[in-house]
């Protein structure tokens, strides 16, 4: 009976961690999709090496990537350029937030306020319909990429 447990134990655990697909689809048409709303990115860095990630504003492993990036700052923003996209997963319910930070005059003022608790701040109900051009042309690349998760970095084109 206890080798019965112990296999039905390790059989249930290998199913529920069965990898996503990563990606759905090739670097080259990932690198692609990317350039079209490279434009939208908070753009954090100035280093040789661009990483792409999808993050949403209320994701506490969102918020904790934040964190460490700023925390080391010096370090990370000189070897590489980071593009930060909002992308909303739906049961954070963050559209609002996200609209909010891309209308801001400071959209990376507006990030930290809230990703990090850094100051305080005021959502807006209205927002204009460009911005909301640009959250959905974010949410439709990063369904075609196949985000799964956030954050989800891209390197060269990869999920990491």
């Amino acid at each position: 009976m206890k080798y019965i447990i112990i296999i039905l134990f390790f059989s249930m655990t290998s199913l529920m961690a069965l990898p996503k697909e990563k990606q759905l689809v090739s670097s080259e048409v990932a690198i692609n999709l990317l350039e079209n709303i490279k434009d939208y990115a908070i753009v954090l860095g100035y280093g040789e090496q661009e990483v792409h990630t999808f993050i949403d504003p209320l994701c506490l492993m969102s918020q904790r990537y934040l964190k460490l990036l700023y925390k080391r700052k010096k370090k990370i923003f000189a070897q590489y350029t980071i593009y930060l996209y909002l992308h909303e997963i739906k049961s954070k319910k963050s559209k609002k937030h996200i609209l909010n930070i891309i209308n801001a005059k400071s959209s990376e003022n507006m990030l930290r306020a809230i990703m990090l608790h850094e100051e305080s701040y005021i959502l807006k109900d209205r927002i204009d319909q460009k911005n909301k051009n640009i959250f959905n042309d974010i949410a439709r690349v990063a369904n075609k990429i196949g985000v799964n998760k956030r954050p989800f970095i891209m390197i060269n084109g990869k999920a990491k």
